[in-house]
């Protein structure tokens, strides 16, 4: 990359940046935000406008003021849209995001009685995302692309290497989903804790730099953030905490895991009728009196999930933990015990790190999962990335966005 592009690019990100933070902003705030002149923020902020990834807002008069008002700049939510699809066995829930973040639309639909072939479920993923994006009245050419988050291992490559709810192994779904979709919308398939995290990551209101995102669901899934990033690890397998063995017995390795022990399985039998999984656990998690039989439940739930959590801190030694997802709803109800068991057993200088709950919305995954695509756009290149010959950055992508946009 020339280094005057690269320049380009990385201002033109980091104003994006800016704009996500704290917007809107003038000029001259920009510009000295970003300790640039007012000439080079002019041009960055000009290419912005033309991609239609920043908008232009007037800026109200002060009473007893004259004159004209000024204009301050501001990220459009209409400048681009992302789909969002979780997958699991039982469900897809899809949502429809602007560049905001904010949801536009949301469809679950019971997954198909044959999610174990991949065929029919891109088929449902294709059709899905269609409904949304037309339900939302939104320009196709604004769609930025489709989200599709997994539970199970993703490779990098966006293959689904293993599935083991679904039953899926080395299933390029992207690539399925895409020529079941016809559209020229760019698929990105991820794992659905990675989902999680991003999801998470939009609502706080601070950059968390250290973290520990743990998915509750019909599995149990992980992301480990480290400066920032999410930790893939060396095939990009990192966090598949569901698949760690609660048993010194190797015997045990594929019925006693965290996953299959710490999963929603358990609670099943005792959901009211009439409603979805999400629907169900939030109901458990209402009740005042919890029944006997659900009591026995959150106690063994509790003790599987104090030791998951014990091994995962003496590991990683997360700064915090946040736990999301349907069942997350529920760690309320054991929170105490999980505190008590982890207080008892944690080595010796080691401080338990806060515990939180976010992210229980049955279709919070689904929004995190067009949130990979949406944070795609502000991310700043690697040093390694620019070393192995990344494209010419982002000022060249933003005026193809803005090419694409002058076709109307």
């Amino acid at each position: 990359m020339k280094t005057t592009n690269l320049i380009r690019h990385v201002n033109e990100t980091r104003c994006l940046r800016l704009l996500r933070r704290a917007s809107p902003l003038s000029r001259a705030d920009i510009a000295r935000e970003l300790g640039l002149t007012r000439a080079t923020a002019g041009n960055v902020i000009a290419v912005l406008l033309e991609a239609d990834l920043a908008m232009e807002l007037n800026e109200p008069l002060e009473a007893g003021k004259v004159g004209r008002p000024g204009i301050r700049v501001a990220l459009n939510p209409k400048g681009a849209f992302f789909v969002g699809i979780d997958v699991s066995s039982t469900w897809l829930a899809g949502v429809l995001v602007d560049f905001s973040g904010a949801v536009l639309n949301k469809i679950t639909i019971p997954n198909s009685k044959n999610f174990r072939e991949p065929e029919p479920v891109a088929q449902a993923i294709a059709d899905l995302a269609r409904r949304l994006v037309v339900g939302a009245g939104v320009d196709t050419r604004r769609v930025r692309g489709v989200g599709v988050s997994v539970p199970g291992i993703v490779g990098r490559d966006g293959v689904v290497v293993s599935a083991k709810l679904l039953e899926w192994e080395d299933i390029d779904i992207g690539q399925l989903v895409a020529t079941s979709l016809g559209a020229p919308w760019p698929i990105r398939v991820c794992n659905d804790a990675v989902a999680l995290s991003a999801a998470i990551g939009a609502l706080d209101t601070h950059e968390t730099e250290d973290m520990l995102v743990v998915l509750l669901s019909e599995g149990i899934g992980a992301a480990i953030i480290r400066n920032g990033r999410v930790a893939e690890g060396v095939g990009g397998f990192a966090g598949e905490i569901g698949h760690m063995v609660l048993s010194a017995s190797p015997e045990d390795a594929k019925s006693l895991t965290l996953g299959l022990l710490g999963g929603y399985g358990p609670f099943l039998p005792l959901l009211p009728s009439g409603q979805s999984i999400a629907e169900g656990l939030a109901s458990l998690a209402a009740m005042r009196s919890p029944s006997g039989p659900l009591e026995v439940v959150l106690d063994r739930w509790a003790r599987v999930i104090s030791v998951g959590l014990l091994n995962l801190i003496h590991v990683l030694n997360p700064a915090r933990i946040v736990l999301g997802g349907p069942l997350a709803v529920l760690f309320n109800r054991i929170e105490a015990r999980v505190a008590t068991v982890l207080r008892a057993n944690l080595l010796h200088g080691l401080v338990l790190p806060p515990i939180e709950v976010a992210g229980v919305e049955a279709d919070t995954v689904a929004v995190g999962a067009a949130g990979t695509l949406r944070d795609s756009i502000f991310l700043l290149p690697e040093l390694d990335q620019i070393g192995n010959g990344l494209p010419v950055g982002r000022s060249v992508r933003f005026a193809e966005i803005a090419g694409s946009h002058s076709e109307r």
